[in-house]
């Protein structure tokens, strides 16, 4: 199955995304902030989805052994880079995850449950 497919088969999900009901219930810095709050366990979660699919479609074992599906492996490593190792607006290499708890702590959010959840891993 090509990615084209995927991406076609899930047009109207996307589109459905796009225009949920959420976006007009955010309508001031407060509700971003509560959002954001829970929100970034979503964030957390895509990571550790996204390290699940790295591991079971690509190789990170040792030793490594190469895998039949190039595009693929391709596709994943290169969610992976872009989510890991992004640059900031300062310059600084982050994860994105780390750069939306950067940008709760700009807008004055509580993070103490993400840390506290981070913390307990």
């Amino acid at each position: 199955m090509s990615i084209e497919h995927i991406q076609k088969e899930i047009k109207g999900l996307r589109q459905e995304l796009k225009s949920h009901r959420l976006y007009q219930e955010l309508e001031t810095i407060e509700d971003i902030k509560i959002f954001t709050q829970d929100h970034v366990f979503a964030v957390w979660d895509f990571m550790s989805l996204l390290k699940t699919l790295q591991r079971e479609l690509t190789c990170v074992s040792i030793p490594w052994v190469p895998r039949k599906k190039g595009k693929l492996t391709q596709f994943i490593n290169e969610i992976a880079l872009a989510e890991e190792s992004d640059v900031d607006l300062t310059g600084e290499t982050k994860s994105h995850f780390e750069m939306y708890k950067d940008a709760m702590l700009q807008m004055g959010c509580k993070t103490m449950n993400i840390d506290a959840f981070l913390n307990l891993l």
